[in-house]
């Protein structure tokens, strides 16, 4: 969100600059218009995940950092499931092939 807000603000300094027509700045205030609701639509959704009630510790950190260390987490999760059923599939190989304690 942040990124946009800057592409936002360059864009208003390069039209400000190149005498751009009239036209341009009203595009430039819908566009602005409709990154500010984008930006409530956000902050509504993470709101409604409500993961100030299940991570309190979180509050007072930024929405988008919250945002990457839920990413990861989930990440995490998959990785961790993707692994347990690697293991497994070994563990079926091992004992076809002649027991656990056997190796292939």
């Amino acid at each position: 969100m942040e990124a946009l807000d800057q592409a936002i603000g360059n864009l208003c300094a390069q039209l400000t600059k190149a005498d751009a027509p009239k036209n341009s700045f009203k595009l430039l205030s819908s566009l602005q218009q409709t990154q500010e609701e984008f930006k409530d639509r956000g902050e509504a959704l993470y709101s409604s995940l409500n993961v100030h009630d299940s991570f309190p510790q979180l509050a007072s950190i930024d929405l988008e950092f919250v945002h990457i260390l839920l990413a990861a987490r989930d990440l995490k999760i998959n990785i961790q499931k993707r692994a347990i059923g690697s293991f497994s599939e070994w563990d079926k190989l091992d004992q076809a092939a002649g027991g656990r304690e056997q190796s292939l």
